[in-house]
């Protein structure tokens, strides 16, 4: 590259820099993906490096990528609120340590380890123990003054706590929004005709930009604190672990994701996160290193943009630019037809993707996407890729339209509102995917019957309906591809342990056309038993609370159609549905709040269901998978991979006695 050349590419990467630093930090809407941008920002720093001479002093580089918008009045932060370098690789992070040792003059460094939260940067001040003022980052010398809405966030302190506070403290940290949140908040914009937010990290700024403090407030929003800017008083921490503890002891909700330790255990932390952090409820994009001791990052001093003592190890992206080759069509157990994405080949955070959801064609309208157009593809959760944007039009797209005829049966398929669908009952499609959502976690959650020995067993002829799960022999699945004689008796001991269900998880299960867990909760309530919904007219029905025409219609319908025969199958089979009935719990159990409960395998003394409403009741949280946030593993009769994997995490594991005796109920009762 000659220098002229050079100077073009400069100026260019400049251009392109402050442009989109422009839609993300202040429009909140990105332009690219983050994986994009860091590829960007990189050759700009090597272009500086190997051409010093053209390097601008309004150098994106220089300075923090947002600024104080207009509708509020600025803050001016002190010390100014800098941005972090980032890291890559093993070998960048080594890089990073490197330079801290040697200007430090010895290799032994403790080091902070924390989540990299994907959120909007604030600060926050308290004058005496009393929040006084709230700013967004900005440009990092100014930023936004957003003080009424900051103190409409419940996990946000108005007066701190303890004996001893600080006659001035700034506290800094990063707003964000749980995955939950974010769904709800989308799915109340579209019903009002709004156009949703991109991701949570959006919904988060555009929450806390608004120019009404009670809308934000209705915004479940978090905050995860993680350094602080100035403290006058007499506690003047000199780590960071000082800083989190006098965090805590102020009251600010202080997240547990952090570590201290050698350069070696931050590639430990980062791995650990990196595999994990789609069991998250909010999205990270990598992690924070920092060196731990105040006095060595005043040593070591910063540049005009960062600290020289902490960078941003960034995860693989997780979103990703590609071109919308294909458009595939599935349909689901109700009979709605999909449209899947079939895409140039591209790599999301280590997984090469190369399908992804298209959820709807009502959406595919609202992006204006046609085939050919290069996309924006997130990995949700890091398990299902889906089209987020169009990034870029194709001169030669090709239109996307619905199919007049279903895939898989050819029967004429109808419009309602967004969806399209076939109504088809014998659709081989729809009966397929309603096999696999009845024995799913969603449905029955029979243990070790996944949807690829769903597939074999409907291939074979051995299960063509949901009774057929209840007339399963152990030839039929040794028959089966891949299958031991140990699996097979694991799978019938779980569809033996799922016979006996409650009225409303069995109501789940069937997979009635607008009846999900909820509602299945609320028409069990209100009916008692099975054979009474069953008898149950439209009209009767309507009467129940909540329950309007279409869910009516939809239970109608079910029972009595081929749905009140198929169950009259799977009681004759053994199948038992549990009424109605109200589970008295001893008021001497309080102990059960706040923990994690799993379960796994055959209970005899109650349902696992009615030990789950047991743990609900107490203030505990029943979770149907195991996680690092478990607290108990409740392990009955024929229990499977959720006990090895307790095991393989160090949770405790109990049996069903000791969590009876736990709950104060007498076994024998």
């Amino acid at each position: 590259m000659t220098k002229s050349e050079a100077l073009a590419r400069y100026r260019e990467l400049v251009s392109l820099i402050e442009k989109y630093n422009y839609h993300y930090y202040v429009l909140n809407q990105p332009l690219v993906d983050d994986a994009t941008y860091d590829e960007l920002v990189a050759e700009l720093a090597k272009l500086e490096e190997k051409y010093p001479e053209l390097r601008s002093p309004d150098s994106p580089l220089n300075k923090v990528g947002g600024a104080a918008v207009s509708t509020f009045a600025e803050v001016r932060h002190d010390p100014p609120m800098q941005s972090l370098s980032n890291v890559f690789t093993n070998a960048e992070l080594f890089e990073f340590h490197g330079r801290i040792a040697k200007a430090l003059g010895t290799e032994n460094v403790e080091y902070s380890m924390e989540l990299k939260y994907d959120g909007l940067a604030v600060e926050i001040i308290y004058e005496n123990g009393v929040l006084v003022q709230g700013s967004t980052r900005g440009d990092g010398e100014i930023g936004e003054d957003v003080t009424a809405n900051i103190a409409s966030i419940k996990q946000i302190p108005k007066k701190l706590i303890g004996t001893i506070l600080p006659s001035f403290i700034s506290v800094r940290g990063e707003i964000f929004m749980h995955h939950g949140e974010f769904e709800r908040i989308n799915e109340e914009r579209m019903r009002e005709g709004e156009v949703p937010f991109a991701n949570p990290r959006n919904a988060a700024a555009g929450s806390l930009r608004q120019l009404d403090a009670s809308i934000t407030a209705k915004r479940n929003l978090d905050f995860a604190p993680y350094a602080i800017g100035k403290v006058e008083g007499d506690v003047v921490p000199t780590s960071q672990k000082e800083i989190f503890e006098l965090l805590k002891s102020l009251g600010f909700p202080v997240k547990e994701y952090y570590a201290f330790g050698t350069i070696r255990d931050v590639e430990a932390f980062y791995r650990r996160w990196m595999e994990n952090r789609h069991t998250l409820d909010f999205d990270i994009d990598g992690i924070v290193v920092k060196v731990s001791r105040v006095e060595y990052q005043r040593k070591l001093g910063s540049t005009s943009k960062a600290p020289r003592w902490a960078t941003a190890w960034k995860f693989p992206a997780r979103e990703a630019v590609t071109v919308l080759e294909s458009v595939d069509v599935q349909v689901g157990r109700t009979g709605v037809v999909t449209p899947v994405g079939n895409l140039s080949p591209i790599n999301i955070g280590g997984v090469v993707v190369k399908r992804a959801t298209l959820h709807n064609f009502d959406e595919i309208k609202r992006l204006g996407l046609r085939i050919g157009d290069t996309v924006k593809v997130k990995r949700a959760g890091d398990v299902i890729p889906k089209v987020v944007e169009v990034v870029k039009k194709s001169e030669q797209g090709m239109e996307i339209a619905p199919p007049e005829k279903c895939p898989s049966c050819q029967h004429a398929l109808t419009f309602e509102d967004i969806y399209v669908r076939c109504t088809n009952p014998s659709c081989p499609a729809k009966r397929l995917e309603y096999l696999k959502f009845f024995v799913s976690k969603d449905g029955m959650d029979i243990e070790f019957f996944g949807p690829e020995l769903v597939q074999r067993l409907y291939d074979s002829g051995k299960l063509l309906n949901i009774s057929d799960v209840y007339r399963l022999q152990k030839e039929d699945l040794l028959a089966m591809e891949r299958m031991g004689d140990k699996i097979a008796d694991k799978i019938l001991t779980s569809i033996e342990g799922r016979k006996k269900v409650p009225l409303w998880h069995f109501l789940r299960s069937l997979g009635i056309r607008n009846v999900g867990e909820h509602l299945a909760k609320v028409l069990a309530k209100a009916a008692g038993s099975l054979q009474v919904l069953s008898r149950m007219s439209k009209e009767e029905l309507m009467q129940i609370k909540e329950v309007g025409p279409g869910v009516a219609e939809s239970v109608c319908d079910f029972f009595h159609g081929e749905g009140g025969a198929l169950v009259a199958e799977m009681l004759s089979l053994g199948v038992e549905v549990l009424p109605e009935e109200s589970v008295t719990v001893p008021e001497n159990a309080s102990h059960i709040a706040g923990k994690t409960f799993v379960f796994t395998g055959t209970l005899r003394t109650c349902t696992r269901e009615k030990a789950e409403e047991i743990v609900e009741r107490l203030g505990g949280r029943a979770a149907s998978s195991v996680s690092k946030k478990t607290d108990f593993v409740v392990a009955g009769e024929g229990a499977g991979s959720k006990l090895e994997k307790a095991r393989s995490l160090g949770i405790k594991v109990i049996s069903e006695k000791e969590f009876l005796a736990m709950v104060g109920i007498d076994e024998g009762s």
